[in-house]
């Protein structure tokens, strides 16, 4: 069973919020240098292994939080809840909604109410009953 902690979501998000700091900062530096051509300024080396170095934070991040059941149940096509939160252990489940609403008799099935007694003497015992006394 799988345990998210909501608690980790705020790191997340701070995580998310320093890549978008770090990458607008390098961004910046780049377009407002005034670096000859073919040189890269230290700067923008820094910046840029920094933001790589966040983003795998990020990453590490989201993949803790569930990020990877998202990709799990996308490539198997199964539920992430069952994996969080185990099983249903509803005895009534509710009923598939693909399923039609009269399903279609079976032709093998006997006819008339399944659920009567069947046809006979209704005082005879039940058959294979040996405890029951002899009729007379």
């Amino acid at each position: 069973m799988v345990v998210l902690n909501p608690a980790f979501d705020v790191w997340v998000w701070l995580a998310l919020l320093l890549f978008l700091i770090v990458v607008g900062a390098r961004a910046w530096v780049v377009e407002t240098g005034q670096g000859r051509l073919g040189r890269t300024p230290v700067k923008v080396k820094l910046l840029t292994a920094t933001s790589v170095l966040v983003l795998g934070g990020l990453l590490t991040l989201v993949a803790m939080q569930g990020g990877y059941l998202l990709v799990q149940s996308l490539i198997t096509g199964t539920n992430p809840s069952t994996a969080v939160y185990g099983p249903s252990s509803d005895p009534n489940p509710p009923a598939d909604p693909k399923a039609p609403a009269n399903p279609p008799a079976d032709p093998n099935a006997p006819a008339g109410n399944p659920a009567a007694p069947p046809a006979g003497n209704p005082a005879a015992p039940p058959a294979g009953n040996p405890a029951a006394p002899p009729a007379g």
